[in-house]
């Protein structure tokens, strides 16, 4: 018997593709990427875009043909009238991770964590947190092993994300964690780096150049991967799930650094979870969650939990099971 042709829909968060990868790498089967670009029509919710391939640019177009998949796993809103395409026109199966923003019965099965309103049904699967690609520590090149070489240890790493809808932030609240962070490596004789990413703001990443100098790393030679396995103690800001899902999964003491919600944020999500109705991307319940485990601390006080990757293997073994055409695969 052939093996099913699986395809994994990415996009252009490098967040949200590492979480898809990482699902698809433990299938344990082959798999091919269609890396998906979008025109204007991308900002039309799901529910309107329907079964098309409208909010497609053409070459993303040209990469959907022969052989059709047997599966698909897509991420995120913008891939969903895509993936529904694939399965009206052409069988596949679907398993969407996010928030589909449209009934989860569209979808043979939704992998979601709980920031996000997704209702509740036998297709379901709520992850603790989201997948992570981390991987093995990659072997030290010569620009990681200078600067981590030179540095006293405990390596203290803060890693720093960006603004994302709701939330903010801060530069001075930012300056102000650094302080606190570059303290706390003082006093345990040790040294404290940043790096950035994508999404960080310039007027961020000066806040934090000022004190840390060179321990702020912009070198493209030594990576994330890397500073993340060296690191002693990780501090992520807590706009990045992605990250703190990476943070926790090395077993290392993880601290979340708070961020700001946005003047739209206080009107659409209210000043505490819970204060408006859960319709919207709401990341203070992954945060109450993780915070309740002790999976993470606080700046003040990191922590590492208890985390075996269970729920992890369950999703894999969910996307088997869909594949052999079971249907035991929600909890």
């Amino acid at each position: 018997m052939s093996e099913p042709v699986i395809w994994a829909l990415t996009g252009d968060k490098t967040g949200d593709n590492n979480q898809l990868l990482a699902l698809a790498e433990m299938i344990g089967l082959p798999f091919a990427v269609k890396r998906l670009s979008y025109n204007l029509a991308r900002a039309v919710p799901p529910r309107f875009l329907g079964t098309s391939l409208l909010s497609l640019t053409a070459e993303a177009r040209r990469q959907l043909a022969p052989p059709w998949p047997d599966l698909v796993i897509a991420i995120g809103r913008r891939s969903v009238a895509t993936a529904r395409w694939l399965k009206k026109n052409h069988g596949a199966g679907l398993v969407l991770m996010g928030h589909p923003r449209v009934d989860p019965a569209e979808f043979d099965l939704v992998i979601t964590t709980r920031q996000y309103p997704v209702p509740r049904h036998d297709n379901v699967l709520l992850l603790p947190m989201p997948l992570s690609r981390l991987g093995e520590r990659p072997e030290p090149n010569a620009a990681e092993t200078a600067l981590l070489g030179r540095l006293p240890r405990p390596h203290l790493l803060l890693a720093i994300g960006g603004p994302t809808k709701y939330w903010e932030l801060d530069a001075d609240a930012m300056a102000a964690a650094v302080a606190a962070l570059d303290a706390r490596a003082r006093r345990l004789g040790g040294s404290l780096l940043a790096i950035g990413s994508r999404r960080t703001p310039g007027e961020v990443i000066a806040a934090v150049r000022g004190p840390l100098g060179e321990r702020l790393v912009t070198d493209p030679a030594i990576r994330f991967a890397s500073l993340m396995h060296d690191a002693d103690e990780i501090f992520v800001t807590a706009d990045s799930i992605s990250m703190l899902s990476e943070a926790i999964q090395t077993g290392k003491p993880v601290g979340m650094v708070p961020i700001q919600l946005s003047d739209t944020g206080r009107r659409r999500l209210g000043a505490e979870p819970g204060a408006v109705r859960h319709r919207h991307r709401d990341l203070r319940h992954i945060w109450d969650y993780l915070l309740r485990e002790g999976l993470v601390g606080t700046v003040e006080e990191p922590r590492s939990g208890d985390w075996d990757g269970a729920a992890v293997r369950h999703a894999a073994e969910a996307v088997r099971q869909l594949l052999d055409g079971g249907d035991d695969h929600a909890g």
